[in-house]
């Protein structure tokens, strides 16, 4: 069946996909770097991506690590971006999930970013916590892991971003310690490994596969209503893996999958992608929430007693504009 193509002036096709968002009880979010765009952070293969700079594809490449040449440029250009990260805040559509989750309607985020804008909005990143909201397939900016252990470190800690802004990879912590043990022991001394960002680059495998795909098997056999994608152009094997077979389940129960980017989804996707929304991310969301104000309903609160008002998550309190730092995250949940 071929996708319908839904433009901003599409009354009738918006309004039966906000009553499709207004029905639904189960809803799966796959997420690309369209939905930071807005929070001026550049997406990848648009036309004023990072790939159309030049070879800034080659950065991201597995091949880079085993490049002594490229190595340098890597961990310096990547320890930018995470600089940049840091230092926006998340957009309408961060938010807009944020929002399908305090109303109980989201079922998990799945998001290709590594920038952390989800842990902005206090969205759970920990695979190893039952209660993870959004799970991270490409990794994240967080914190830097070990090429020869399994420790993952905070980055800010003993000058490691001024090391890797520099170009150069800081030695694990861990390793040194069991080797200096070692030694204290008059034992021989073990290898060192050095730190790496805890990311996936393209055709490398991710040490947390395992963990993930438990995760989505269990989210499948929940049989969600609706399955939204959202800036990404759908070109990693994995997600295209993960597409369909959440497509397929949700098909099964006649639910629909909708797909918002200003890029055209490929053929191949006919009969997985239901609605094309042809659209930045932030005003279908806003246009989405004005049909439908019960997905992210919010109350307007004066905390001051002065008439300065703050808008809150109605339901579990979360401040929607209070950010956090990564490696010491605000809380704000309400038990």
């Amino acid at each position: 069946m071929a996708i319908i193509h839904v433009r901003p002036g599409d009354r009738l096709h918006l309004k039966s996909i906000a009553s499709l968002f207004g029905a639904a009880s189960k809803i799966v979010t796959v997420t690309g770097a369209g939905i930071s765009t807005n929070a001026g952070i550049p997406d990848f293969r648009s036309k004023n991506g990072v790939y159309s700079l030049g070879r800034r594809r080659r950065l991201f490449d597995s091949s880079v690590l085993s490049d002594p040449e490229r190595r340098p440029r890597f961990y310096s250009g990547i320890t930018k971006i995470r600089q940049d990260a840091k230092r926006v805040s998340p957009t309408k559509t961060h938010h807009f999930i944020l929002g399908l989750r305090d109303a109980g309607n989201l079922v998990r985020d799945y998001t290709q970013n590594i920038d952390c804008l989800e842990e902005k909005v206090c969205l759970s990143t920990d695979l190893l916590n039952g209660g993870v909201e959004c799970v991270l397939l490409h990794g994240s900016l967080r914190r830097l892991r070990c090429f020869n252990c399994p420790g993952t470190y905070c980055w800010e800690k003993c000058d490691r971003e001024m090391e890797t802004l520099a170009g150069l990879e800081p030695l694990c912590p861990g390793c040194a310690k069991i080797s200096d043990a070692r030694t204290a022991r008059g034992k021989r001394a073990t290898a060192i490994g050095t730190l790496r960002p805890d990311i996936v680059l393209y055709d490398e495998l991710d040490p947390r596969a395992d963990l993930i795909s438990a995760i989505a098997r269990r989210d499948l056999l929940l049989r969600p209503d609706v399955l939204l994608i959202m800036g990404t152009s759908l070109t990693t094997h994995g997600v295209k893996n993960l597409v369909r077979d959440f497509a397929k389940v949700i098909h099964k129960r006649a639910g629909k999958v909708v797909f918002v980017n200003l890029t055209e989804p490929a053929k191949s996707w006919d009969g997985v992608i239901d609605y094309w929304v042809e659209w930045d991310c932030d005003a279908w969301v806003q246009d989405l929430t004005g049909r439908q104000p019960a997905l992210c309903s919010r109350v307007v609160i004066d905390l001051t007693g002065d008439g300065e008002q703050v808008e809150m998550m109605a339901s579990r309190g979360h401040n929607q504009w209070q950010g956090s730092s990564w490696d010491n995250p605000v809380d704000l949940t309400l038990s």
